[in-house]
This record gives C-alpha cells, structure tokens and sequence, in this order.
C-alpha cells in the first residue's frame, strides 16, 4: 500500500482543556484551547464511529441540530471547528473528542478493547441481551443543570441551563451553561458508561461505598486526564509555585457548573480544598482519621476517594521532585517567593504529567483485580497494590507507598489484613491442594482453545460474540458430565475456595434461619488481557468472573439479593496457575448482615438504589440521574 494513500495515526481536534469561561481570562485564555489527540478511525457525520455515535437532539427546543462532519475539508484541514460555546456543531465535536480520549486511557491501561455493557430487553416474557456497538451520546438531551449516564439506554445524555442570576466567577448572569463543553463532566459520565461494561453490578446498592465508588472513580479520571496537557500544567505550576498542595485548576472540576448554580461559589467538586461557604474564601482540606467513617452522603464518600488518590499524587509529586528544588536553592529546598524559573517550571510539569499518566492507569488497572461486585474502598486498596506490584514489582519512585500513605490518612482500612504493608495488602495466592490443582489444569485445558480463538479477533463485536459462546461452554463444562473432569473435587472442595458452593446455604434473617437451595453458577466474563506498565514490564492474563446468587425473603413477597463468587485472574501464558482468587464469599453471614443493616437503612433515603425485590421485580440500581443532580 502506498504510505501517502495510508490513514493517519491521529486525528487531531481543538476542544477545551477546562470549561469554556475560562477562555475568557486573560490569566488563562492561551491555555484553554487544546488540541485533542484521537485515534484516526473512519467516521460519519454525527460523528459517528466505532465506539460512539453522537446524536444531536434537542427535545426542549424541539430541534434537530445538523451533525458535524469531521472529514469535511474544512474541519479536517484546521483541526476541527474552532472552540465556540454558540456552535452546536463544536459541541459534538468537544463530546465525541473526550469520550474518545477516555477510552484510549481504559484500553491502553487494561490491554483490550472497550465493549458496552448489553442491553436487557424482554422477549415473550424473558430477558434477552443484545450487543451494543456504540455509545449513544446526546449533547443536548434535555435542559436541566445535570448529565448522567443511562445504564438502560447505554447513552449518556448532557443537559443545559440558565446559570443563576448572581453575578459569579465567569459565567453572564442568566446565560446559558452546556454540561457537554465541560470536559471535566464529559470524562466523568464516559468513565460511568465504561464502568458499567467492566463491572456491571457496581451500580447495586449492597454497601456505602458502591454509589461512591462508581462517582470517585469517576471524578479521580477526569481529574487525572488534565494532567495530559503539559501546557495547562506548566501554567498552573508556575502560578503556584511549583506547588500542587495549593489553589489551581488542575484539583478543581467543573467549575463554570458549580459557579453558575444558584448559591455556590466555586468548581463542582474539589480534590485539595473547597470554599469556606461562611468565609467565601478557598480551604485547603487536612486529612483526618475519622474522615472515612464519619462521611456517608455518597457525593461527600465520593470525594474523599478523589481526595486520597489526589493526596498520593502530591506524596509522589513532592518525592520525585525534591532533587530538582534542591538544585534550584542551591540544597536548602526552599524557593524563593515570586515566579519560578521557566527552565523549573518545565522540569516539574514533565514530572507531574507523567505521575498523572501513570497514577491514572493504576487506577484503571485495579479494576480487573476487584471482586466482581460489593465493592468497598478497602478492596480498591487491595487492588490498587496488587495490580501495580504485577506490572511494576520495582517501584523506585514509591507509588504503593504514597497510596498506603494517603489511605491511611483517611482511616480508610481494608477489612481482615494485618498490617498496611504492600505485602498484606496484597491479595493472597490461592493455596490449592493437589487434587484441586488436577481438577484446575482440566478446566485450563478446556478453556486453552477457546482462549486463543479470542486473542486472533480484533473486531469487538467477534470478540464479543466469541466470549459470550466460550463462557455458555465454561457454565455447561462445570454443571455437566465429563469424564476427563473431577466434579467431585470441583463441587466439594474447589468451589469453596472460589467463595462459591454446591451445597444449601443457611443464612439468618431476624432471628430465623433460611436454608436455600444451592444456586446456579454464572460465568460473566472471560477477558484476555495484555498489559505493558512504566517498568517496561508486560503481562498476559487471563480474567474470569464467576458468580452465584440468593434470593432470601425478608418480609412477605420480599427478598433481599445476596450474591457471592469471585473473580479469577489466570496466566495467559499457563492457564493452570491462578495468579489470584479476589473472592466474596456466598456462605458469608457476616457480610449478609452488614448488606441487610445498610440497605434497611437506605429505605427512605432519596436515592434508594438497590434495596428489596418483590418476586415479579429485579433489584432496582443506582439511578445515576439522581445522584449526579447537583442538589444531592
């Protein structure tokens, strides 16, 4: 193929680097508007692509806006339609740049593709799953100041609004305000939707940390993709002198949303301070011991998560730099007051850029090293250590110990582990006897062949459909006959370990006992994965998540849903060793009583996500509409 008849590698399309009233600034004007680098695939007007399909529909005005074409010689040839808030052909363009700028960090952190998660329908009487290709997006969805991801739609759908009538950072008075232009708020619901592909019970409401998870984590990526823009970080650094324990836009999101409501002062959320609401003035936030168990509304819980990764940012930020500043002051480490040299500026916004990217993609590799659902801040810990130490065993630079440190600080203390050191806090090696490792090898050898039919497909929608027809192969190969597998030693001992049974399970309920027949096995996913971390360091695995589920009456027709399983992280290399075994265990009553004592307490609380069922109803999730509407 001719090299100049060969498409690009990048596409290249301006967009905002903060929300667009900071383009207004002198302070900040030169640095707002960004180009954003996306990878080059075929699109249509909309635009509509491999991922995502943009759809401009605005149900309060009654419109229809035309779609942009970013192949057009004129948006082509400048790098997209220029920044403008009045152009609703560069709001499509500023949407369709992040969400793809988002998914590139997923997939090159976790070394696969990005699949949706499916949508239920029903089919005379049963719910079916059908694949979905793309992410619907709708900039103008409807006119209300929020935006959320529809886990039923698999869209996400921005709003716009009338800011209040207070005169208030830089915002008009009574102007309109797009939720799409914001990127801070674009990644955010992006990182919902892909949330919800990877780990499709985290929006069930089973303890207080799920809703903040799903809203921390989400924050902790947006925040962490500023740092992908060296200029903005140059800029910030020099304001601040060198500083990221102090007030700048690089720990503030959503700041032109947050000013324009009525009666705020400043950015949506914050991740190193806040306005003193008495005061007006910014506060810089001190960790506190009792920070954890003493925040419970699920905004709050939120951030104190984006608050503890922030914190291990400064912690690796201040350790990675501390030569530089030593040369600058000549050893006393301390800089003078007044601007910085530029020379200083640029050394330490290299050095922050790249923690950003790295602490990002730990972030995101944890995901594959969580339990598959009831998650807690404690397990993210745990993943956080345990996927980091696979993919970077060195750590020069500390960032394990930044995380302990950062947790720590907020009381935040994973369950049933002996210290807070890296070795404790990683998950334990399975511990097999040698009948369960033969019993293991003939399940590695099942699923050996289909495995590598997986790794040949790079088209999503094959590699989904060949995943879902290995994992029905997995479920019958465990339920069925065969001769060549140990289903004894599978059911009576290796099952337990998996924190699954075949056996009843007894679970009390208000001082009565309830014996349940043992439930079905499911098989959610089987995902290979490559991975390439900042030591050089590659690994292929292999993740399985198994799971069954109980449905214990609670009162009359109701019943709470009580699941347990875990989930399998094999060596793709050699599929017989299980490199972890990340269980909630069925058989827990102790874990049964605390889920029954929260989601009792949730009953009348206005986000009531995911509580009691009747016979005829699913359990009903977290509505992200809800929690993301700014009053809470």
């Amino acid at each position: 193929m001719n090299a100049l008849t060969d498409n690009p590698y990048y596409r290249y399309l301006r967009g905002y680097a903060l929300d667009p009233g900071f383009s207004t600034q002198l302070s900040t004007m030169t640095i707002n508007e960004v180009n954003y680098k996306i990878r080059w695939e075929q699109v249509l007007p909309g635009p509509i692509g491999e991922y995502v399909e943009v759809i401009d529909i605005d149900p309060a005005s009654d419109c229809y806006y035309e779609p942009i074409d970013l192949n057009a010689q004129n948006v082509l040839s400048q790098g997209g339609l220029t920044p403008s808030e009045g152009n609703p052909q560069f709001h499509q363009q500023m949407v369709y740049a992040v969400v793809m700028k988002t998914i590139h960090h997923f997939e090159h952190a976790l070394g696969r593709k990005i699949i949706w998660r499916d949508r239920d329908f029903k089919d005379a009487g049963s719910i079916k799953l059908q694949y979905v290709e793309k992410l619907r997006v709708h900039p103008h969805a409807l006119r209300d100041a929020n935006a959320y991801y529809d886990p039923d739609k698999i869209a996400l759908l921005f709003g716009y609004f009338t800011a209040s009538d207070q005169s208030n950072g830089t915002n008009y008075p009574g102007g309109v305000v797009f939720t799409c232009l914001s990127p801070d708020i674009v990644a955010h619901e992006t990182t919902h939707a892909i949330l919800d592909s990877i780990h499709n019970r985290f929006i069930e409401n089973t303890n207080p940390d799920v809703g903040a998870f799903h809203e921390g984590f989400s924050d902790i990526v947006a925040l962490l993709q500023r740092f992908t823009f060296p200029e903005l970080v140059q800029h910030q650094l020099a304001i601040t002198e060198g500083r990221l324990d102090r007030f700048s836009v690089l720990g503030e999101l959503a700041t032109q949303f947050g000013q324009a409501i009525e009666n705020e002062r400043g950015a949506l959320r914050g991740a190193i301070g806040k306005i003193n609401p008495q005061t007006g003035k910014w506060e810089k936030l001190e960790p506190n011991p009792t920070d954890y168990k003493m925040t419970k509304e699920p905004h709050d819980r939120g951030s104190l998560l984006v608050a503890t990764i922030f914190d291990a940012f400064q912690r690796i930020y201040q350790h990675k730099t501390q030569d530089l500043i030593r040369i600058a002051t000549n050893g006393s480490g301390i800089l003078p007051q007044g601007s910085i040299n530029h020379d200083l500026v640029k050394r330490l916004a290299s050095e922050a850029c790249e923690i950003g990217e790295h602490l990002l993609h730990i972030c995101i590799r944890a995901l594959d090293y969580c339990p598959p659902f009831d998650i807690t801040f404690g397990n993210y810990l745990r993943a956080l250590i345990s996927a980091d130490l696979d993919i970077a065993p060195e750590d020069e630079n500390g960032y394990r110990i930044a995380l302990i440190e950062a947790f720590r600080a907020r009381g935040i203390f994973p369950d049933r582990v002996n210290t807070m050191s890296v070795e404790s806090l990683r998950w334990s090696r399975p511990n097999f006897t040698k009948s369960e490792d033969a019993a293991f090898q003939t399940i590695a050898d099942f699923l050996e062949p289909g495995v590598n039919d997986l790794l040949k497909l790079t088209d999503r929608k094959e590699i989904h459909s060949a995943s879902k027809k290995l994992q029905a192969k997995l479920h019958d190969f465990l339920g069925g006959e065969n001769p060549e597998f140990n289903k004894d030693e599978w059911e009576e001992s290796l099952m337990n370990k998996l924190g699954l049974t075949s056996e009843p399970i007894k679970l009390r309920f208000d001082g009565k006992t309830h014996t349940l027949q043992a439930p079905p096995l499911q098989v959610h996913q089987i995902r290979p994965t490559y991975r390439v971390g900042r030591e050089g360091r590659q690994i292929q695995q292999v993740i399985i998540s198994l799971s069954q589920t109980v449905k214990v009456p609670v009162r009359g027709k109701e019943k709470i849903i009580f699941r347990g399983g875990c989930m399998l992280i094999l060596s793709l290399g050699n599929l017989r060793k299980v490199e972890y075994v990340i269980l909630k265990n069925i058989r827990s009553q102790r874990r049964f009583d605390m889920q029954v004592a929260y989601q009792k307490s949730q009953e009348d609380f206005s986000m009531n996500l995911s509580t009691y069922q009747s016979e005829q109803m699913d359990p009903q999730d977290i509505s992200f509409k809800q929690l993301h509407f700014h009053s809470h």
